[in-house]
Order: C-alpha cells, then structure tokens, then sequence
C-alpha cells in the first residue's frame, strides 16, 4: 500500500473537538505536545468573557497573524530571488535570408566537384558535417565497379538537414537560407502550377498577358524576360518578338508615344543566360521598339552552358531596387529548351527559389517537355559546309528530382527521349514554389531525335504527378520506403555517366554496341574485353532482379501509383535486359569465328570502317533458361500496358517489346571529313 500524504494546513489555527476555534501559537512544532489548558477560575484565574483573558486572546491573535505575515513574506522574498536568479528565457528569432552561414563554401564546393557515382544530375543531396570520406548521402551510390562482388544492398544510413548553406553563384551576391526553410512549403498566396499545357506560343502569350492584366488590376509591374542564349532558341525568340506589340496592345499600353502615365504602369526589362548573364536593359521600358531591340541583341552562347538559375538570381538583383523603392510588382518570365547546368542546378535551385520568394517575385516558364525519367535529349544538327549530320546532346529532363527510371536500355546508355508529359523539374519547382506556372510547349520540334512523339492528356496523368519537392525533402521521403530505395539503389548502380554527365570509363553498365573494328584481330580483342563486361553486367541484374522480388510485397501497398509504375517498369527491364544480354553474348562470340563478308557498298569513297550494332527480334540462343526470361517479361511489359494505359510507362513498355531481344551488326560508312567538323555545343 502506497504512503498517504496528507496536504499541509496553515499553523494559524486549529479546530477543537467540539468545533470551536481556538489560537495556536505560531511557532507551534507539528507534532509537539498541546498546550496545557487554562487554568479554572476556582484557582483564581479570570472568566472567559473577562476582559483579562480576551486581552490574552488577542495577544495571541495578533503574534499569531505577526508570525504568518513574516513567514509568508519571506516565502514571497525567497520565491522572488529564485526567478531573478533563473537565466532568462531566450527569446524566438524567425531567421529570414542571411548571409550568417554555418557551414564553410569550400566543403559544398569539394562535393560538388567530386566525380562521384552517380552523376550530377541524378546525386543524392550533400549531407551536413563528417568527414569527406564518409558515406554521406541518401541511399547507396555503390560504384558500378563494385557490382560482381555482391547484390544490391540498401543503405539505411539517412542524411542530416544542413542548418545553413552559402551557394556560390559567380559575380552575384545571393543569400542563403536555412534547409528547413526551403522545405517549406509556399504560402497558399504564393502557390502557383508546376504544371499547365500551352497549344503553342500564341496560347502562352495569352495566359502571361493575362497574369500581368491581373498583376495591373493592384498596382504597377515590372516584366523581366529572361531567354535563354541557346543557339536552338532562335525560333523561339523569334516567336517571342513578334508577339511582344501584341501584349501591349492588348493592355491598352501599346504604342511608342504613349503617355508616361500609361507607360509607367507597366515596365519591361530583357536579361539573357548562357555560360554568364546578360543585362539587355539596364533600365526597364515600356516601348515595344526598345523591347524588341533587346531580344534582338541576345547572343548565341557557344559554350551550351545554361546558367538558368543564375540567370534569375542576377535578374532579381538588377532591378530589386526599383521594385522596392518603386513599390513595382516583378514578374520573371523564364524562356528556355533546356533544364540548365545541372550542377549549379543543384546548388542553386533553393536559393534561387527564396530569392524570388523574397520580392514575392512568381517566375513564368516557357519551355519544353522532359524526357521521362532521363537526363538528355538530342538535337540534329547537319553541317552547312559538308552537309554531315550529327546529333547533338541538351539537358532535357527528368521530370523528377532525381531520375526514375533505368538509364540504360540493357546494353549501353540510352539514347531515347520518350516524353514525360511533365516540364524539367527545376523549372517546374521554381514556378510552383514562386506563384507562377510552367507552361509546357507542344509546338513540335522536327529537330529533335525523339522515338516516341505521343502526348498525354493531362487529366489521365494527374495520379502520376511527379514530386516537386525540395531534392532534399523528396530523398529523405523515397529512403523511407524500402521498395522506392531499392529502385533508386538499382537506377543509381547501373548509371553509366560520371559527374560531368560524360560516360564512365570501363563501366560494366556500358558494354559496346557500336564502333567495332573491322580488323579481324582487333575485333576479337575487342569482343573478348567486352564480353566480359556483359557477363559482369548480367550478374548484376540477375541480383537486381532478386533484390526488386524481395521487395515486391511493398508494392501492393505502395500509395503512390507513380512508383508502383516505376517498379513495373524497372522489374520487367531486369529480366528483359539479361534475355538480351544472354543473346548479346552469344551473337558476339559467333561473330568472332565467323564474321559477316564485308560488302563496302558504297566503294572507295565511302569505306567501311566499323560494325555497328542494331536491336532485332530475331534471337540464337535456344536455352530454356533464356526462353522463360522473354516470356517473364514480355508478360510483364503486356501488364504494365494494361495497368497504366495512356502513360509514359505504357509507351516504355510498348517500345521495350517491339525492339526484340536479339542483335545484329551492320557495316557503317563514316565520311572521312567527319573528323574535320566541330559541331557547335547547344
């Protein structure tokens, strides 16, 4: 049985037996004897109501009250000592931008140069403290290498929140904010689409022209039109310039004579981005003349550089100013084909998002599909002199923080450009995050190596949005699910580019397809060398295929009808990839022994100097083994078609199926001064 505690009573006074109240002296010991009761008058002493004895009483009275107004007072004195000797409370500071940093630049700067596994564009983000050569970022980034001596295997290692992060971007001073502050998610004010489809240009001029009449209605705007240098922007800013008057028009403000009173109210300014950042309009106009002269002024960059989230930093920068000084609002109307640098992408994207938000800038986009689940696309380009075409690579895409989907087609990297039905990923953040909209442009592009030119109606892929979450944010929440991480953990192993986005040297995950020597000998060296690669790449993905098996439980449950695709899609190009790979190896080795005759169809101006490799249904080998692996995926390519109808997902699969599993050499005639051209970057 517990002790009772009973709650202690003030010693002011007591209650008698028989309910009457009697004094207590103050200084009364709990638990000491009671005091003798007073004496009978028999023995001489005074009555009750005498007035000896109420003298006595109030004697007492008053020394009792006394002694308890002491006591309490110094309970009161002592109380008040202990709080003024407490430390004080520290007071809550909301930390907005600050150039305060914590961590040092040059540890953001090491990891970002560092050629890791896998590339830029598809990296966990940097993790804040430990050592450098400490495993520091979510999930495994295991080095292909690797792969022969053991099954993919999840880290669980999680990733700790930089408190702070100073971003380099070049000439501009940018500030820097907390990483929980940019997992914050925008205001419902500032909430803009990361995601709306425009027939074509004259479509999106009307949606901007619409955004500034609404900006208008509450005060005065500034337009600052960033385009991107990209010499396949041409047209683009063609399309742009011929349809600035018609803006103006439409908002009443048009002509070059206007009166400053109209003209005022709305301002225009045009910056340009390549490889750096070109100010075309030192001070904002409104004549369409001027505007106009200054997207004619945009140069055409070289170096294929896209320094887009730079770009907007400086635009903010150039005219923060007059915006606030002006009580102006700013607009930032982003025009470019490509989805940037994806290294200053990476540093940078948070930044440059915060930065807007600061001025309540929202940034429009115009600009291109992504390519699902893939990095790059690629663009012809034919030389004017020799007439030699070739295809040039951009950044296009993915569509998510980090890439989704295989970036290998079973034997080499891809080279498709199926499209995602959603817009770059960091353009579509920047415009979700600042109040503005993406607006994906349909208008077709005849340039562009695309095997699949489909689009999606965007009701149907509205369960399969991607996650526009902070790249810091979206990892930490794809880790937590086990089926999710062993997707990425798979994706991240079989990447075959380095930091630079170029191909990994000797990487099992690139098994030579194309480029064979003709020479006999060499051939063989060469067959030999790669056919190796192609048995430790088949090892690999019959562990993956193991690995994903363990994990298929998680599926059923997965919320996300986006990653259920993914895994349906990743699993059947496991085992699809290791039916190809096993014909790979067996078409290879037979053309060791027996080559094909080289016919040299085109004679001595146009020799023969290399077999290249096509995909063709045709398959040799007979083995069982290899049989259920065509039929398993080919199930599986069927089912991801019936589950996801109307998807990108669908048209991988259809794609995958109509290829075939075999291959096939062909002898390719290069011109000889292919050598001699430099075609340009873009």
């Amino acid at each position: 049985m517990g002790t009772t505690h009973e709650i202690p009573r003030s010693p002011a006074a007591k209650t008698d037996a028989q309910g009457a109240r009697t004094a207590k002296p103050a200084n009364a010991a709990a638990g000491a004897p009671a005091a003798a009761p007073p004496r009978a008058e028999a023995q001489g002493e005074v009555g009750v109501d005498s007035p000896r004895r109420i003298s006595r009483n109030l004697v007492w009275s008053l020394t009792a009250a006394a002694s308890s107004m002491v006591v309490h007072l110094a309970g009161l004195l002592a109380l008040g000592m202990m709080i003024l000797s407490m430390p004080p409370k520290p007071k809550v500071q909301i930390f907005k931008a600050s150039v305060d940093v914590e961590r040092p630049q040059e540890e953001l700067v090491r990891r970002v140069e560092k050629d890791p596994t896998p590339s830029i564009a598809m990296q966990p983000p940097v993790t804040a403290g430990g050592s450098s050569e400490q495993a520091q970022r979510t999930g495994v980034t295991t080095a292909v290498r690797q792969l022969t001596t053991r099954s993919p295997m999840l880290n669980a290692q999680t990733v700790a929140r930089p408190s702070a992060l100073r971003i380099e971007v070049g000439p501009v001073n940018i500030l820097a904010s907390s990483g929980r502050q940019f997992a914050t998610p925008a205001p419902q004010e500032m909430n803009g689409q990361g995601f709306d489809v425009a027939k074509d240009y004259n479509d999106a001029m009307d949606r901007i022209t619409q955004e500034i009449l609404n900006k208008l209605a509450k005060g005065k705007v500034l337009v600052v039109w960033v385009m991107d240098q990209s010499d396949s922007m041409n047209d683009d800013r063609d399309e742009i310039m011929a349809r600035i008057e018609r803006v103006y028009v439409e908002l009443g403000l048009a002509t070059d004579g206007a009166s400053a009173k109209h003209s005022d109210a709305l301002l225009t300014a045009v910056t340009s981005f390549g490889a750096g950042v070109a100010v075309h309009t030192p001070k904002p106009t409104s004549k369409p003349s001027e505007i106009v002269a200054a997207l004619k002024s945009v140069p055409n960059d070289p170096t294929g550089a896209e320094m887009m989230c730079q770009a907007v930093n400086v635009s903010v920068q150039q005219y923060q100013k007059l915006v606030q000084q002006g009580g102006r609002q700013l607009m930032i109307v982003l025009v470019t084909d490509e989805s940037g640098d994806p290294a200053t992408n990476a540093s940078q994207l948070e930044t440059t998002i915060q930065t807007c938000r600061n001025l309540r800038a929202p940034v429009y986009v115009l600009g291109r599909e992504a390519v699902f689940g893939y990095p790059y696309a690629h663009m012809h380009w034919i030389d004017p002199a020799t007439k030699i075409d070739f295809w040039l690579r951009i950044d296009r895409g993915p569509e998510t923080p980090y890439a989704e989907q295989l970036q290998i087609d079973g034997i080499h990297r891809r080279f498709d450009a199926h499209p995602s039905g959603f817009g770059p990923y960091e353009q579509s953040r920047i415009a979700r995050q600042t109040g503005g909209i993406f607006f994906m442009l349909p208008t077709p592009e005849a340039n562009l190596w695309r095997r699949d030119d489909r689009t999606y109606d965007p009701e149907s892929m509205r369960p399969y949005l991607p996650e526009l979450a902070s790249r810091f944010d979206y990892a930490a929440e794809r880790d937590k699910h086990p089926m999710r991480a062993t997707i990425w953990k798979v994706i991240s192993d079989l990447n075959p580019y380095d930091a630079r986005g170029e191909v990994k040297a000797d990487t099992p995950a690139q098994v030579r397809f194309w480029d064979w020597p003709t020479d006999r000998e060499k051939f063989a060296v060469d067959a030999n060398y790669n056919l190796k690669k192609a048995r430790t790449l088949l090892d690999y993905l019959v562990k993956s295929q193991a690995a994903l098996e363990g994990v298929r439980k998680h599926r059923e449950r997965e919320p996300s009808l986006r990653w259920r695709a993914n895994f349906d899609v990743t699993y059947a190009q496991t085992i699809a990839y290791q039916a190809r790979l096993h014909e790979y190896i067996a078409y290879i080795g037979a053309f060791i022994h027996t080559p094909k005759p080289i016919k040299n169809e085109f004679g001595p101006s146009r020799p023969t100097n290399s077999w290249d490799g096509h995909y063709v249904k045709r398959t040799l080998v007979n083995d069982a083994k290899v049989a259920a692996l065509r039929e398993k995926s080919t199930e599986l390519y069927k089912k991801v078609i019936q589950e996801h109808p109307g998807t990108p997902w669908a048209a991988r699969a259809e794609y995958e199926l109509k290829r075939g599993f075999g291959c096939d050499l062909h002898e390719d005639y290069e011109d000889p001064r292919r050598t001699q051209v430099k075609p340009p970057v873009i």
